[in-house]
C-alpha cells in the first residue's frame, strides 16, 4: 500500500472514531459534511485552508513576536509553507481528528517508537553535521541537529541556533534555553501530564535551521529550504503526539499559516499525524516577561491535547 493510501486510511479511521463520539453526543449531523470533505480532499489538499507564507516584516517585528527574539535581525524571510498542516479547531474544547494510533501518548505506548527513532535521529544528525547545502556551513562553529528523545511524544521546534548553541552544538542552551528548561520543569512539577516525566531527556528540542545565522539574523528562504527536509525527517522518525512551535518561523513552516503569534496561538493544528500548537519563543519572553502567563496557558493546552483523543 502506498504512503498516501496508508495516510488516507489513518485519516478515515480518525474520522470514524470522531463521528462515533459525536453521534453518541448528538453532534454527528453538524460534522458529517466537514468530515466527508476531509476524506474527499485527500492527503494532498488538507492544508489548503491554512496554507500561506509570511510577508517580509521589519527588524522591530522580527525582534518581538516575529521570530523568537532576534533583536539584531535586519531582514525577514518568506518561509516555505508546510505541506500538510490543517487547523483542527479554534478552541481547545472541540474534539479533534488525528491519528492517535500512529502518534500515541504515554511512555509505554511510545517505547517502540522511541527505540526505532534513535538510529534514524543519529543518522540525520550525522548528515546535518556534514551538510554544505547553504552558506551557513562556512560560518558556523558546530551544527545543531537537536537533542532529546521520542519517549514522551512532545517536540519543541524553535527558529535557529544562537551563539551559545553554535559553540556547544546543542539547541536551547543559552538564556532562552534555560527559560525553556524551567518551563518544561514547571510542567513536570505541576504534573500536567500524569505518568509522563518531562525534561530534556524525554522531549525532543530542535530548530528550523540547524546552523547559526551570522549575527543572529532571521533565516533566509533558501536556508529554510535547505534545512526543512532534516526537520521533517526528524518529525517523521519521532512520530510526536504533539508539536509545540516556539515563535513565528517554526509556526509558519509547519502550519503553513501566516500571522502574528498572538493570532496563531490558542488553536490546534495537525502536522502529519500529530497535533501542533504555537506559542511565543522563550527569547521573546526574556524581553517581555508579561507574556509568560499566555505561554503557561499554552503549556496547559498542550497537556490537555496530549491526553485527549
Amino acid at each position: 500500500m502506498s504512503d498516501e493510501r496508508i495516510e488516507a486510511a489513518a485519516i478515515a479511521r480518525g474520522v470514524r472514531r470522531y463521528l462515533e463520539r459525536e453521534r453518541a453526543g448528538g453532534g454527528a449531523e453538524l460534522l458529517a459534511d466537514g468530515a466527508a470533505r476531509l476524506q474527499a480532499e485527500g492527503p494532498g489538499t488538507r492544508g489548503a485552508a491554512v496554507r500561506g507564507s509570511r510577508e517580509p516584516g521589519t527588524a522591530e517585528r522580527a525582534a518581538g513576536e516575529d521570530g523568537g527574539g532576534r533583536a539584531d535581525a535586519v531582514r525577514a524571510a518568506t518561509l516555505v509553507p508546510g505541506p500538510s498542516a490543517i487547523l483542527l479547531r479554534d478552541t481547545p474544547s472541540i474534539e479533534s481528528i488525528f491519528d492517535d494510533e500512529s502518534n500515541p501518548a504515554g511512555l509505554a505506548a511510545r517505547a517502540a517508537i522511541a527505540s526505532a527513532a534513535l538510529p534514524v535521529l543519529r543518522e540525520i544528525a550525522d548528515e546535518v553535521c556534514a551538510c554544505t547545502k547553504c552558506g551557513l556551513h562556512s560560518t558556523r562553529t558546530r551544527a545543531v541537529p537537536g537533542v532529546g528523545a521520542a519517549s514522551s511524544g512532545i517536540v519543541f521546534v524553535g527558529e535557529a541556533p544562537g551563539a551559545d548553541e553554535d559553540r556547544k552544538g546543542e539547541p536551547f542552551v543559552g538564556r532562552a534555553g534555560q527559560l525553556l528548561d524551567r518551563i518544561i520543569q514547571a510542567m513536570d512539577d505541576a504534573k500536567l501530564i500524569p505518568g509522563v516525566p518531562l525534561n530534556r531527556d524525554t522531549v525532543f528540542i530542535c530548530n528550523v535551521l540547524k546552523s547559526r545565522p551570522p549575527e543572529n539574523r532571521n533565516p533566509l528562504p533558501h536556508e529554510v529550504e535547505a534545512c526543512a527536509p532534516y526537520l521533517r525527517r526528524q518529525l517523521a522518525a519521532l512520530r510526536p503526539r504533539i508539536i509545540c512551535c516556539l515563535g513565528k518561523f517554526a509556526a509558519e513552516l509547519l502550519c503553513g499559516a501566516k500571522g502574528s503569534i498572538s493570532g496563531l496561538r490558542g488553536k490546534v493544528y495537525r502536522y502529519q499525524g500529530a497535533k501542533l500548537i504555537v506559542t511565543y519563543h522563550p527569547a521573546f519572553l526574556l524581553r517581555s516577561p508579561s507574556y509568560k502567563r499566555p505561554v503557561w496557558e499554552d503549556m496547559q493546552m498542550l497537556a490537555r491535547e496530549y491526553t485527549s483523543d
